[in-house]
């Protein structure tokens, strides 16, 4: 997700500030992801980004790349990215891929174009006449 204050170029001491309170949020509430090294912060070229890859397995519990994702979009207009999501055992979307989308200030729940359904378009039925390639 690329990390930028404001949705229009932005003033560098905003942007810092905004920066070192998403660091201290992460440091705060999400430390074991930048320990356990899946979650980087980086700059590229003058524009900040973070990168989460993780696979939580844990129904129940708080789902912390949402959380982390709503947080930057409540605190910054100008952030953007993906997140796809993809739950087997969603009672609703159990085949389906969700994306949420932080822009402009708000994170957006978004129907995915590209691998959903998952039994089409990521995984088949086992077909004896077309086996797999392995």
């Amino acid at each position: 997700m690329s990390l930028r204050y404001r949705d229009y170029d932005s003033e560098e001491p905003v942007q810092r500030d905004f920066l070192s309170a998403f660091q201290q949020h992460l440091r705060g509430n999400y430390e074991w992801l930048l320990t356990e090294g899946q979650g980087t912060l980086r700059s590229y070229n003058g524009l900040e980004s973070f990168t989460l890859a993780v696979q939580h397995n844990h129904k129940g519990e708080p789902f912390y790349p949402l959380d982390l994702f709503t947080w930057v979009a409540q605190h910054s207009t100008g952030s953007y990215g993906l997140l796809y999501v993809y739950d087997d055992k969603d009672e609703h979307e159990h085949n389906v891929f969700q994306i949420y989308v932080p822009k402009r200030g708000q994170l957006l729940k978004q129907a995915d174009p590209f691998l959903s359904p998952y039994p089409e378009e990521v995984e088949r039925d086992y077909d004896p006449e077309n086996p797999p390639i392995d």
